[in-house]
């Protein structure tokens, strides 16, 4: 049993992890990617084990099965904040490619959000991303 920091820093460390995948999903991890990532590494307390984890997964990848399978039991609020964070990363270059749209589905169907809920939370990033566009319209950027 976990307590709930504990808990809160496995999920950290595994949506890291995960978020790495979505990153290297279009074929090679950017250089905004990292800099989000190793922002995020550095706020927080981890091993130096941990820490070299995430440097191994930045230049070899796991498959999200792998890092699913050692995942603590998330609520349907931790999944979904899980999978907000995934779509962060892939919007970090201000872009979302269909490959890395595809490998979040691919982890939020792994971690149990089902079909439904997953097209709820696309098409609020969807109209997040409209929502941005149109602020640029009107400031003129």
């Amino acid at each position: 049993m976990y307590t709930k920091t504990e808990k809160d820093k496995h999920i950290l460390f595994a949506s890291i992890r995960l978020m790495i995948c979505v990153g290297h999903a279009d074929g090679y991890i950017g250089n905004k990617e990292v800099d989000q990532i190793h922002d995020i590494v550095n706020a927080e307390h981890f091993t130096l084990k941990e820490r070299q984890i995430l440097m191994d997964d930045m230049d070899y990848p796991k498959r999200p099965e792998v890092i699913v399978e050692d995942l603590v039991d998330l609520t349907q609020s931790e999944k979904l904040v899980m999978m907000r964070k995934l779509y962060h990363m892939a919007l970090i270059d201000r872009k979302l490619s269909p490959m890395e749209t595809k490998e979040i589905a691919r982890i939020a169907s792994l971690i149990g959000i089902s079909q439904e809920k997953q097209a709820q939370v696309e098409e609020w990033i969807r109209e997040g991303i409209a929502w941005r566009e149109r602020w640029k319209e009107i400031v003129g950027d």
